[in-house]
């Protein structure tokens, strides 16, 4: 179900009630960083994150920055969490002055990052003996959409719950949806961002392909976008990125390697076939052994290119 947030009766401006309570956010990488920032829109906010000079940076657009996440836990009632992956979660929520030794009753905690949904169930069971709920709202479109407000928010929370976690959603973008209970979010998030991850080597194959063949890859990506093969990455990064030369779109190779992979071990786990899946986590693994985990996504177009002997990435790129 979705939810256009800002046609809701709960949906809250600065001005009104809920501006009051007290939100905290930890992890502002790319995408982090890009939600809390609609987050101050609409809500004060207290940050911490790992990077000093990037915490600083919320100081100067009105945040509380803390020390850690133990005094952001105490000052908060609802503490959004974007970080690499679950075992990160983990770390941040029940390690050493984490999130669970300050942590009131009450408190609503939503994990924004790309996680494991048995972890996730995992931890939110552990949470609600101390009186604390998790529920899971993974993001889709990238570091664009978070700042446009336009993002998907996929959320995984029982009805209860999703209904008083929306109105602070609402900040970051309308598009809401409900996926069903905790670990509900992260599933369909990695079932999208196995699509997209099966799309985007795709698209360098077959794009790669019609070069070796004398077609001009911006010529093939135009014609593309008009026929049945097109999709979502051919028809908004080919061209704007790849074939212009420009890799670095916030996301890397060893992400988009570990959300595949969870993705094919839910698979596994759930006794649902994974072929392509488990081609492209290996396609995926080899780009990632070649360029390293922190390479961004799209040098794979790379790899292709040199294993085609095209150049569909222009030498010219970084």
């Amino acid at each position: 179900m979705i939810y256009n947030a800002e046609k809701s009766p709960l949906f809250v401006s600065r001005t009104e009630e809920a501006v009051h309570m007290t939100t905290g956010y930890i992890g502002l990488g790319a995408m982090g960083g890009a939600l809390a920032t609609r987050l101050l829109r609409q809500h004060r906010l207290l940050v911490h994150d790992k990077n000093d000079s990037v915490a600083a940076g919320f100081e100067e657009l009105g945040a509380t920055v803390v020390p850690g996440a133990d005094e952001l836990a105490s000052r908060c009632d609802t503490i959004f969490l974007c970080l690499p992956t679950s075992d990160h979660v983990r770390s941040v929520v029940f390690g050493q002055d984490g999130l669970l030794g300050a942590v009131r009753r009450g408190t609503t905690i939503i994990d924004q990052t790309t996680g494991d949904p048995h972890a996730t169930q995992e931890m939110a069971e552990e949470l609600s003996h101390h009186g604390v709920t998790l529920v899971d709202a993974p993001v889709s479109g990238g570091k664009a959409g978070a700042a446009a407000g336009t993002i998907a928010i996929m959320v995984g929370a029982n009805a209860e719950d999703f209904a008083r976690v929306r109105p602070v959603l609402a900040a970051i973008s309308p598009n809401i949806f409900h996926a069903g209970p905790v670990g509900a979010g992260h599933t369909i998030k990695l079932v999208n961002n196995l699509l997209s991850g099966a799309q985007r080597m795709l698209t360098f194959e077959g794009v790669a392909l019609a070069a070796k063949n004398g077609i001009d890859p911006r010529t093939a990506v135009e014609i593309l976008q008009a026929s049945g093969g097109r999709n979502a990455y051919l028809e908004r990064v080919m061209i704007p990125q790849v074939v212009e030369g420009r890799m670095d779109i916030g996301f890397t190779l060893g992400l988009a390697h570990k959300d595949v992979r969870l993705a094919c071990r839910l698979g596994a786990d759930s006794g649902v076939p994974m072929l392509y899946g488990d081609l492209t986590r290996s396609l995926m693994q080899m780009c990632l052994n070649e360029n390293g985990a922190d390479a961004q996504v799209d040098t794979a177009a790379r790899i292709v290119d040199r294993m085609a002997g095209t150049r569909v990435v222009p030498d010219t790129a970084p």
